[in-house]
């Protein structure tokens, strides 16, 4: 780079010196030309006055030409010039440049300017060709003769005397300027050589940076302007630097941010979305390029941008449902307005996905409301008899003992809700710490089985198990599992019917996990109720289930255990046909070759 800089600033100064001097020996040369002819001019008129004073009178002899003519030769020869006696009516009568002989064949030069301003105006001079002698000349004239005027004296000097006079000068000063010339470029082939230095040494350093080298920098060696512009590029990069990383930091803070944030400009175009924002509406994070609002695909979304932006207030919220591409959710939209000197300047949106807050609340409210209906039954029954009793029915013995036996059925109920309710609200904060540990399957669902023995016998209700040798351990707490067994085996024993009841419990290995398959041939859960039943609160048949103590949690605390697990619970049903609940638990990792047991 320094070398095609240098003979390119090279070049450019030789170019200048060159039609400088050029312009320079032009000029030169035609003041060279008009110095020589005036000073050509003025030793004529010197000589030429010298000489006319000579002339006042006529001598005697001249009648004949031949002594005029040697007179005129004489002096040319001596001076070097063209001398010329011209007589008042015009004809030579000498000429240094014209034989004696020939004189008499010369035209009248009475019409010669120089003669006829010489007698005119006591003077001539022009430059003109000879007719006589063919050759350019520098002519001027006197008249001679005193006090009475009998000729004009006239000198000429060729004008090629004066070109190579001229010439041999200008050969000398064309010398003078080529080596001028040559000095003035190696001149500025040095400067331009010198100042590149300093120059290639900003573009490397800017050509470092742009590469990534962000810690190139110029040293400043220098107080002119090259040093202040290497100072300048120092600053420059610094600063650019700083702003890298203060974008940077910037970048990170809103890739942190789980809110959406979405600025607009003034004219209303997004010119700044958050990876959040980006991913909700399926913007472009990475703007290089103001894009317009109508890139966001739901309309009411798009219509509140439109309109905050067009109202342009300073703060505003508002929430709203809108499509995005997780969906329908549920935002709050909160929007400032930036202002720069009480000049709108845009807005920033903080867009906030409060579907799960909302879906959690209405949940809360729901589970409040199913709380409060469940205890307000058996509290409605325990209360209606307890008054009953006071009335005076506790004094009719068989009433008495029957309303009791209600008492104490609706008491254990409203005890076992209040339990359920309290463990499954354990398991949903997650204040739970399960022990996971490998557990031997097969012994925990013979020994939760064992304990429905009594009531399926009574029910006559057959509960046959089908469990194979050799199931693999799984990964589970012991307790949690026999609590998921024990509600699935409960409600079946509870929803089939007496005398030909059955509960067949089954459990058989897969590739990676263990099932466990809860059958009875019950009554069956309508298709339209599958995918509720692990809802809380959620009963098939309400008013059978109160009437066989069922709290209508059971199915949810089971789902939440499995899920903590890692497993999955599914259920296949027909009415009047039965069902059947299959839980799948992970197996337990085997331990490394030769870790003790």
């Amino acid at each position: 780079m320094r070398g095609r800089l240098s003979i390119r600033l090279g070049a450019i100064f030789g170019l200048i010196v060159f039609f400088s001097l050029a312009f320079s020996y032009l000029y030169q040369g035609r003041q060279l030309r008009e110095l020589f002819v005036s000073r050509v001019r003025a030793d004529l008129q010197r000589e030429l006055r010298l000489n006319s004073g000579m002339l006042d009178d006529r001598p005697a002899d001249w009648s004949d030409t031949a002594r005029s003519d040697q007179w005129a030769d004489r002096v040319g020869a001596a001076l070097d010039l063209r001398v010329t006696l011209i007589d008042l009516d015009g004809q030579v009568i000498g000429d240094s440049y014209v034989p004696a002989g020939r004189l008499a064949f010369l035209k009248n030069h009475s019409a010669r300017t120089e003669v006829r301003d010489a007698l005119s105006k006591g003077f001539g001079e022009t430059i003109r060709s000879s007719e006589t002698v063919r050759e350019e000349m520098l002519y001027l004239a006197v008249p001679v003769g005193s006090p009475k005027r009998w000729g004009v004296l006239r000198f000429a000097k060729p004008l090629q005397d004066i070109r190579m006079l001229e010439a041999e000068v200008r050969n000398g000063v064309v010398g003078g300027l080529l080596w001028a010339l040559l000095i003035s470029l190696a001149a500025g082939m040095l400067s331009a050589y010198l100042l590149s230095r300093p120059l290639e040494r900003i573009t490397e350093a800017a050509d470092r940076f742009l590469h990534g080298e962000t810690e190139a920098r110029v040293q400043v060696r220098r107080r002119d302007e090259i040093g202040r512009l290497s100072m300048a590029f120092n600053y420059m990069a610094d600063e650019i630097v700083r702003m890298n990383r203060q974008e940077e930091w910037l970048r990170e803070v809103l890739s942190s941010i789980r809110e959406a944030i979405i600025v607009t400009n003034a004219e209303g175009q997004i010119v700044l979305v958050n990876p959040a924002a980006s991913r909700l509406f399926t913007i472009d994070g990475a703007l290089n390029r103001a894009v317009p609002v109508k890139q966001i695909a739901d309309k009411a979304m798009r219509g509140l941008l439109e309109r905050v932006q067009a109202g342009g207030e300073r703060l505003f919220r508002e929430e709203l449902t809108a499509m995005t591409s997780k969906g329908e959710r549920v935002l709050t939209v909160s929007a400032v307005a930036v202002m720069q000197a009480e000049r709108f300047d845009g807005t920033v949106f903080v867009i906030n996905d409060i579907t799960r807050l909302r879906k959690l609340e209405r949940m809360r409210r729901d589970f409040v409301s199913s709380v409060s209906h469940e205890l307000r039954t058996p509290l409605a029954s325990i209360r209606g008899y307890a008054e009953t009793l006071l009335e005076g029915a506790m004094n009719d013995p068989d009433n008495a003992v029957s309303f009791l036996r209600i008492i104490l059925q609706e008491s254990q109920q409203l005890t076992a809700l209040v339990n359920d309710v309290l463990d499954l609200s354990k398991i949903e904060s997650g204040r739970i710490v399960y022990d996971f540990a490998p557990l031997d399957l097969k012994a925990h669902i013979v020994k939760s089985v064992a304990m429905f023995d009594q009531v399926a016998s009574r029910k006559g209700v057959r509960i046959e198990l089908a469990i194979p040798e050799g199931l693999p351990p799984v990964m589970a707490d012991a307790g949690y599992v026999d609590i998921v067994i024990r509600n699935l085996v409960d409600n079946a024993v509870k929803y089939v019917g007496e005398k030909g009841g059955m509960v067949r419990i089954r459990a058989f290995a897969m590739s990676d996990a263990v099932s466990i398959e809860v059958e009875d041939n019950g009554m069956g859960i309508p298709q339209e109720d599958l995918d509720r039943i692990f809802e809380r609160f959620y009963r098939v048949d309400k008013a059978r289930s109160r009437q066989l103590g069922g709290t209508g949690l059971g199915l949810s605390i089971v789902k939440h255990i499995v899920l903590a697990h890692k497993g999955d619970i599914r259920v296949r049903s027909r009415v009047n046909s039965g069902s059947v609940f299959t839980v799948t638990l992970p197996v337990a990792p085997c331990p490394p070759t030769g870790s003790p047991r």
